[in-house]
């Protein structure tokens, strides 16, 4: 069972195109303060499972920690947060 349906954020995942569609799963689920078994539990997969995915992405990305990831994740967000904004912004002042 899906969480969310990745098609409806393709937007959002080009954040992190490094990431897998289960990584950046995964990753955004952590960010969102989800924890590992809830995680495990929504995605339908063991705790395992969602531990190595986890453990994937750090390697991937270079990080020793869940923090970093978190940190990294929540920055992404914003910045993309913000860029939609200013084209919000500037898509008004044209009209």
């Amino acid at each position: 069972m899906r969480t969310f349906d990745l098609n409806q954020v393709a937007e959002l995942r080009d954040i992190f195109p490094e990431l897998t569609p289960v990584q950046f799963e995964t990753a955004m689920l952590l960010s969102l303060g989800l924890s590992q078994g809830e995680i495990a539990d929504l995605r339908s997969v063991k705790y395992q499972v969602v531990n190595q995915t986890l453990e994937d992405i750090k390697v991937k990305l270079n990080f020793y920690s869940l923090n970093n990831l978190m940190t990294m994740f929540q920055v992404r967000l914003l910045i993309f947060a913000l860029k939609g904004c200013a084209i919000h912004h500037k898509d008004k002042k044209k009209k």
